[in-house]
């Protein structure tokens, strides 16, 4: 049995079935598949506005009191209130937690990504965190079904004190593998001015940026962030 199927990779493939093995195989890079643009880091409602509107797909808060962009609950609700007619659009949010989860997650948070120890339950979706060498190659050493798993992933291996790629940029040719089989997400060091060479080599589902769009940390700037839309959105 052969059938044809578009996974959540940059690439076409043919999954064939002889019932006794399943075999992939790549038939071409896909090309035209949306870039998903995470903008993550964002602390205050007018600044989910301005993404939004710039063309943004998501937007992440974080709650890590360490962070220059941590924002507590309060400022997370006047943040989700602005963001809710972008929602109703399809657009979406997510909250970046280290360690320890809030005491409520507000219902409007469509995705949790998980850092350090932070566990629980919650009826949001998980954005699942690749970090090192080990849990990447495991991953990848999983059945090749696994490549028709929905999950998010971020793939950041820059080894920063932070969430997300802590602004360094790392060998993201590195990642190709493993955005082949995966959704994923790539964090660390990305700006207008390399963001085509990360697709290039890594040829993600999308790519979360902070640290490089703004002018100081936590304060986004604006003009970045159109930049790097219009990148993407004319590659």
């Amino acid at each position: 049995m052969l059938f044809l199927c578009l996974c959540s990779v940059r690439d076409k493939m043919l999954i064939e079935n002889n019932d006794k093995n399943i075999r992939l195989i790549t038939i071409g890079y896909k090309l035209g598949i949306k870039m998903h643009i995470k903008i993550c880091g964002i602390t205050t409602p007018e600044s989910v506005r301005q993404c939004f509107e710039a063309g943004a797909d998501m937007i992440g808060l974080i709650f890590y009191p360490p962070s220059p962009r941590h924002v507590d609950v309060l400022k997370i609700r006047e943040i989700l209130d602005a963001a809710e007619p972008f929602r109703q659009q399809g657009r979406q949010t997510v909250l970046v937690v280290v360690d320890s989860l809030p005491n409520e997650i507000d219902p409007r948070i469509d995705f949790v990504q998980l850092h350090g120890s932070a566990s629980g339950e919650f009826s949001a979706k998980r954005i699942q965190v690749v970090k090192n060498q080990q849990t990447r190659d495991r991953l990848l050493n999983e059945p090749v079904t696994k490549i028709l798993d929905n999950s998010l992933y971020l793939l950041e291996m820059s080894h920063g004190f932070l969430p997300g790629g802590n602004g360094a940029v790392w060998n993201w040719s590195e990642a190709r593998e493993f955005c082949k089989r995966f959704s994923t997400f790539l964090a660390g060091g990305i700006t207008p001015d390399n963001v085509l060479d990360v697709i290039t080599q890594a040829q993600p589902y999308g790519i979360d940026v902070s640290s490089g769009v703004e002018s100081s940390p936590g304060i986004k700037d604006f003009n970045k962030v159109q930049q790097l839309i219009k990148k993407i959105k004319k590659s």
